[in-house]
């Protein structure tokens, strides 16, 4: 077919109106475009100039007395003055010239902080933009700001502003870093900052930090004490080189501060401001420090108190702000928890021991009323400045409450039986981990109450293997134990319930007030109110109502045990003072392998004490029990405290959803002891008598699956097992040679007709059932061998 082309002169007349349409399309876009660029530009200037126009004046640099200072002062609950945060001396913030401050300091702070000191306009801009971008995006936050950005935070920028993590903020800190740089040449901006900077321990400015570190004058110090002074600017507190409450090395510089030094030497020969062999010979450099007199009342709290607020506000905020900051501590009850300790120090040297340490809390409001963090602060023989309290130490049988407390979510109770005999565990290839009890002695079938009550070891490791390690580690981080994390980097194993993985006396405390108050968290704090100078309030502490973190039926059957005079009989005998004659009181010993640190962790409803004796540098003690160091100390500390504070007696408040039910047997009973008691149980999983005829030998499991008693609590249940026996997965060992404590003959029958006792108000001790666990084959599970004594 032919095609009929158009004849030219349409042919260019449609050409010429596609190209009119295209240029009018075209221009009509440019001018779109270039309206929305303008605008874009308008709205980006106005916003600019609303976020600027108030933009404080850089003056301030130029003034000599403008640094700012306003005491910040820490107060007890009662508004006594413990400390003000400021420098009573005056001689740690002399201001010098930069031709005296050592070019070693210089270099090390470029490297650290700003490496384009010279060359950028006072703020990074691609820096700046990748900053941005990950703060609009979500991703979190990162630094970025450059050594004149950190004058004007530091200096100009109000406190309340400065410690702000806001886009808004930082715009402003830019501008304002942008007029600092035209207005001062880099020199004197350096200077500046040099002469500002908080190093930490009260110390501004280079020759502040150099006398109070290291006793020279700033334009002394040499590569290797410049490195550490520069890398402390990123956290003063957490970076303090007087720390000794942290990991050391071997010249006493903490662990965290000789990295930053190595990082900054790093930066230092990385950027050619020194040689590679230069750091590798500072980095080498053993440095001493100077130990820093602090004059304070209840020092070890006001340095926790201080490092809380810097933290929670800004370094900024407490040193230039006014702050008065009213803390938890009853500082007259305080020193009375000072004085028991002192009253003991000849015991506790006596069973060779140089240390200890309390505190005290209130389980109801979480509020921290006593904090004693060794014997004597300023005692430098025993490192009287380390604060055990937040050091890690290991808990012995302190721990087992919390394991026992698991197995109680899954069935058992203080009635079950678990068979306490020679028993091994596999622990490695070819090699078994077979743990003893404290007293060298195997008691066959005993309960949880007997077993938990007395501290013996057998029956607790089986609760572990019972409950899972991960299912316990669980539990003891949500009632507070900060150190068993999947990042703490600890090799768990069934060691840790007789006491073989660290833990924290502060986080104890919250463990044990967590007990108190019948499985409710609620937080531990030390701050009431903090008020900024101008009259607001930055935290007012509000109680909260506290998080269930463990059924309080489970809760309080630990409680029941831990306060049960007869549970504790042939450990701790019928006059313990570890029971309070006038009230009920919980309380569970612990003391670790070779006796370096002993424990009494107890509590009323009103109150919880957690006390520690030992060494500091770890080394065993005599062979010492906690009968005869901390738990000699916590009694004398409650019964002071109820003094003290005027607490009046109080019963355990016992929550709903539980029953007492009768637990018989015929091993582990003292001479004149009935075979049958009366012991606490979930509702719904109390034993079942086993008929006189029958074959079986008689239980303490149901004969049927039980049924729990419905509960509001918000935390995981107990579950209902197919029989509370012993903790299963274990290996038998031959008999020991020396043989288990005597049991009675006779083998009590129960009656199917007899009708149960009237359960008291106060469950007596319970007896072991007759009933033998059947042993199975254990997992190979990792544990460390550590004994556990009471």
């Amino acid at each position: 077919m032919a095609v009929v082309s158009r004849p030219p002169q349409r042919r260019d007349a449609v050409s010429s109106r596609r190209r009119f349409r295209t240029r009018t399309v075209l221009r009509a876009l440019g001018i779109g475009l270039a309206v929305l660029v303008v605008l874009g530009l308008a709205a980006a200037a106005t916003g600019l100039y609303v976020i600027t126009r108030d933009l404080p004046s850089i003056d301030v640099l130029s003034d000599p007395n403008g640094l700012g200072f306003k005491t910040a002062q820490i107060f007890d609950r009662r508004g006594q003055l413990l400390y003000e945060l400021n420098d009573p001396s005056g001689g740690r913030r002399t201001v010098v010239p930069l031709n005296q401050i050592s070019p070693n300091l210089i270099k090390a702070t470029l490297a650290a902080e700003d490496v384009h000191f010279y060359e950028n306009p006072g703020f990074d801009p691609v820096a700046t933009l990748r900053s941005g971008w990950i703060v609009v995006s979500g991703q979190g936050q990162t630094g970025a700001s450059t050594i004149t950005q950190q004058l004007v935070r530091n200096v100009v920028l109000d406190p309340s502003e400065a410690h702000q993590t806001t886009v808004r903020r930082k715009l402003r800190e830019i501008v304002l870093a942008f007029q600092v740089d035209q207005r001062y040449s880099k020199d004197q901006i350096l200077e500046l900052y040099l002469n500002r900077v908080y190093y930490g321990n009260q110390s501004y400015g280079a020759e502040a930090a150099a006398e109070s570190y290291f006793g020279v004058s700033a334009r002394d110090l040499d590569l290797a004490q410049s490195a550490l002074i520069a890398g402390l600017v990123q956290s003063p507190s957490e970076l303090d080189p007087t720390r000794k409450d942290v990991p050391r090395t071997d010249d006493g510089i903490p662990v965290a501060t000789k990295a930053r030094q190595r990082y900054v030497l790093e930066q230092m020969a990385g950027h050619g401001l020194i040689t590679e062999d230069d750091a590798r010979t500072a980095y080498a450099q053993k440095l001493t420090i100077n130990s820093i007199q602090i004059d304070m009342k209840a020092p070890h709290w006001v340095t926790y108190i201080r490092d809380l607020v810097e933290q929670q506000f800004g370094d900024r905020t407490v040193y230039q702000a006014g702050l008065k900051i009213y803390t938890t501590l009853d500082l007259d009850y305080d020193q009375r928890m000072q004085q028991v300790l002192q009253a003991n120090r000849d015991v506790i040297q006596q069973q060779g021991g140089d240390n200890a340490a309390l505190i005290s809390v209130d389980p109801r409001t979480g509020e921290i009323l006593a904090f004693q963090g060794s014997l004597d602060f300023n005692d430098q023989s025993i490192d009287g400045q380390v604060n055990v309290l937040t050091s890690e130490r290991q808990p012995g049988s302190s721990i087992k409450p919390i394991i026992y407390a698991a197995s109680f979510l899954k069935g058992w109770a203080p009635g079950t039986f678990v068979d306490d005999g020679p028993t091994c565990w596999q622990d490695a290839p070819g090699h078994q981990w077979c743990p003893n009890n404290f007293d060298d002695k195997f008691h066959g079938q005993t309960t949880v109450r007997t077993a938990l009550g007395n501290s013996i070891n057998i029956p607790a490791v089986k609760a572990l293997e019972f409950v899972g390690i991960p299912t316990a580690t669980d539990l003891a981080t949500r009632m507070g134990i900060t150190t068993w994390g999947p990042d703490s980097g600890k090799n768990l194993g069934l060691s840790l319930v007789l006491g073989g993985a660290e833990v924290r006396p502060i986080d104890m405390a919250q463990v044990y007030a967590t007990f108190a108050n019948n499985g409710s968290k609620v937080p531990l704090t030390a701050l009431r109110q903090v008020v900024d100078a101008t009259g607001d309030v930055l935290f007012d502490y509000q109680v909260p109502s506290g998080e269930q973190v463990l059924d309080p039926r489970a809760a309080y059957m630990i409680t029941n045990v831990l306060s049960d005079p007869t549970a504790k009989l042939f450990t701790y005998g019928r006059n313990t003072p570890l029971i309070m004659k006038d009230r009920p009181a919980a309380s569970k010993t612990g003391t670790t392998d070779n006796s370096r640190d002993t424990w009494t962790d107890g509590y009323t409803p009103s109150l919880a004490i957690v006390v520690w004796v030992g060494n500091t540098d770890g080394h065993p003690m005599n062979q010492a029990l906690s009968t005869m160091t901390a738990g000699k100390i916590w009694p004398e500390a409650m019964q002071a405290s109820f003094d003290a504070l005027g607490l009046p007696p109080q019963d355990f408040p016992r929550p709903e959803g539980l029953a007492e039910g009768q637990v018989c047997g015929d091993t582990a009973l003292r001479p004149g002891e009935p075979a049958c008691r009366t012991d606490l149980f979930i509702a719904g999983q109390v034993p079942t008598p086993v008929p006189a005829t029958a074959t079986a030998a008689p239980t303490s499991a149901p004969t049927t699956a039980p049924t729990e008693a419905p509960t509001a609590a918000p935390t995981p249940q107990p579950t209902t097992p197919p029989a509370p026996t012993a903790a299963p997965a274990v290996q038998q060992q031959p008999a020991p040679t020396q043989p288990p404590a005597p049991t009675p003959e006779p083998k009590p029958q129960v009656q199917p007709t007899a009708p149960p006792k009237p359960a008291p108000t106060q469950p007596p001790p319970p007896t072991p059932a007759p009933a033998k666990p059947q042993a199975t084959s254990a997992p190979a599970t990792r544990a460390q061998p550590t004994p556990a004594h009471p």
